[in-house]
């Protein structure tokens, strides 16, 4: 037995070095840990140490360490563990192969910590598709951004970057550096793109060539998304226009600054329509299902996205609800968060019977938009039901916050939330803004949620 080194793995099991995890809470609470010969090992961590949802997640969680073990500092590995492990228990996933969540995981940890990897080697590696793996990675990168003290267990010890500086824009700026760069090449096969990665990733920085017009126009559309002044923004914006006319997002951009909802479903449509355009009649075809997954996509998806809510402003419903039904044939996966939008204009229009189709095609989304929403739906189409009380009953178990805000016995704050939680008082605030009129139009069911 000895006294527990500062670059020792910490004693509490989280797999991080004893200095950047418990060691200054431990000083301050004059507490000096001693250990074995040997630290637990990342297999006990998650066997013995970590909780589990169901035997599925830690079976994921052995099957990440299986082929992770030896490629990547012991450190790394543990911090996507404990991400994991979180995730499991916030987001109960399911997995139809057990390589799925794995391979997303080994993907964020080479790009949080500047590993060599790829989307395609990673997901052969598991015997999955790109798309498949870069749906996952998306969803566990959006959870990562809202638990970001993960990375930094709790905030103890060293401050850590989040994925490219806690940047979905740096992040997408970077993959969309090294599609470019792919694009310019003429690959036979999929293992000599790969070895070419592997080959510029090991390289000396080279000087920067001249780039293309689309290219400088690219860089400055970036430049735009990140740059907090509206007017600095749609100069940017102009100024990408100008070297690259069929730039989807500077028009995304504009319609972002517009002053009026009938302005920015202008620069929507345009953007649109250079983006049809650019991707071809065919393209649709063959990637539908996978949008989204897939760089060149999304600015697409986010003029697609903009001009329907833009129309919703202006109270052209049927032409929103158009827009918002495509999105989800073309992302089922819905990154975008658009099934809660859709879902929302069904009740506004009274097309129940089409709400509760999307309800029960994401059956599984345990948000209060759909535990409250379902009951909305049941009861317009049932009435009063033990069905309906059964769903009501889970979604005040869900959230609590809303019923007070939906009677009006709480009053709502001025300003709505930025962020919201799960089953916090911010997500109800959020859901009771935009749907409480649909339920002072049902006082019988309103009146329900008090028993």
């Amino acid at each position: 037995m000895r006294k527990l080194g500062r670059n020792d793995v910490c004693h509490c099991g989280s797999g991080l070095k004893y200095k950047k995890c418990c060691l200054n809470k431990d000083e301050a609470n004059k507490v000096t840990p001693i250990t074995s010969s040997h630290a637990p090992s990342l297999s006990d961590v998650i066997n013995q140490h970590l909780q589990w949802p169901n035997e599925l997640h830690q079976q994921i969680a052995n099957h990440f360490l299986q082929n992770t073990s030896g490629l990547y500092e012991e450190e790394h590995i543990a911090r996507f563990i404990r991400i994991w492990n979180a995730y499991a228990h916030e987001c109960l996933p399911i997995a139809q192969k057990l390589g799925t969540f794995p391979a997303a995981l080994e993907y964020l940890l080479c790009q949080n910590f500047d590993y060599a990897g790829t989307q395609s080697a990673i997901a052969k590696k598991y015997g999955i598709s790109a798309a498949t793996l870069s749906g996952r990675a998306e969803q566990i990168f959006s959870f990562i951004e809202d638990h970001v003290y993960m990375l930094t267990e709790s905030a103890r010890g060293e401050q850590s970057s989040s994925i490219h500086s806690g940047s979905r824009v740096a992040m997408e700026q970077e993959m969309a550096r090294i599609h470019a760069l792919l694009e310019k090449q003429n690959f036979e096969t999929m293992d000599e793109a790969n070895a070419f990665l592997q080959q510029m990733m090991n390289k000396q920085p080279a000087k920067p060539q001249k780039l293309s017009k689309e290219e400088q126009a690219s860089e400055l559309v970036y430049s735009a998304w990140e740059e907090s002044n509206p007017k600095r923004r749609i100069k940017l914006a102009q100024d990408a226009l100008l070297l690259h006319p069929e730039s989807g997002d500077a028009y995304n951009i504009l319609a972002e600054c517009a002053s009026t909802p009938k302005e920015a479903a202008y620069f929507y449509k345009q953007g649109l329509q250079v983006e049809e355009n650019r991707l071809g009649k065919a393209f649709f075809e063959e990637n539908k299902g996978y949008f989204w997954g897939y760089l060149p996509t999304r600015p697409y998806m986010r003029a697609k996205l903009g001009f329907a809510q833009s129309c919703e402003m202006m109270g052209n419903m049927p032409e929103a609800i158009r827009h918002y039904q495509e999105m989800l044939e073309l992302n089922p996966n819905d990154n975008q968060g658009v099934r809660e939008l859709l879902l929302t204009a069904y009740l506004e229009t009274e097309e129940w019977n089409s709400a509760k189709l999307l309800i029960n095609q994401y059956n599984e989304d345990g948000t209060a938009a759909f535990n409250y929403s379902r009951a909305l739906v049941e009861y317009s189409l049932n009435g009063k039901s033990a069905h309906l009380t059964s769903l009501i009953k889970t979604a005040v178990s869900h959230n609590p916050f809303v019923p007070p805000y939906l009677q009006g016995k709480k009053q709502l704050p001025r300003s709505i939330p930025s962020v919201i939680g799960f089953g916090d008082e911010r997500e109800a605030v959020v859901y009771v803004s935009m749907n409480r009129h649909l339920w002072l139009a049902k006082p019988e069911l309103l009146k329900l949620l008090s028993k």
